[in-house]
């Protein structure tokens, strides 16, 4: 009888071991995929990255133990995973939105930069001709007098 309860609380912990790496590694897999989205729009995810390896590193160490049939270990490593992923895909959704942003802003300025530095330069050419135009014209009318004597 007493044997029958010690292997049912083992698979009990196993089963218990395998759920949680699961949901670790689901966890891990979302996460990522929040990542890379903050980074294809432009977000810094340096801390994204390493919150990233160091959920992967205790998921690793998770997988180990159970398959060292240590189930207690296990379950604790991919807890821990979890844990470390705790506020994630909200960081990474605040950092796409700053990415957003900043490559909004950046455009607006390659814009407005393009349309202020076109009316710059129609300006001083404007300005280059209205200058020679007073000059040289003076000097073209006086030469296309004729001397009276």
């Amino acid at each position: 009888m007493c044997l029958l309860s010690g292997s049912s609380l083992v698979f009990a912990q196993q089963d218990s071991a395998a759920g949680a790496i699961g949901s670790a590694k689901q966890q891990l897999v979302v996460c990522y995929e929040a990542a890379a989205e903050a980074e294809r729009a432009g977000g810094n995810v340096t801390s994204l990255t390493a919150a990233l390896n160091e959920a992967g590193v205790l998921l690793s160490k998770a997988e180990l133990a159970y398959s060292k049939s240590d189930f207690g270990a296990a379950g604790d490593f991919a807890v821990q995973s979890r844990e470390r992923l705790n506020g994630f895909v909200d960081e990474a959704a605040e950092l796409k939105a700053a990415g957003e942003q900043m490559r909004n802003m950046d455009f607006l300025i390659n814009i407005v930069g393009s349309i202020v530095g076109t009316f710059v330069v129609i300006g001083a050419g404007i300005g280059v001709w209205v200058f020679l135009k007073r000059r040289y014209g003076q000097a073209g009318e006086q030469a296309n007098e004729i001397p009276r004597i």
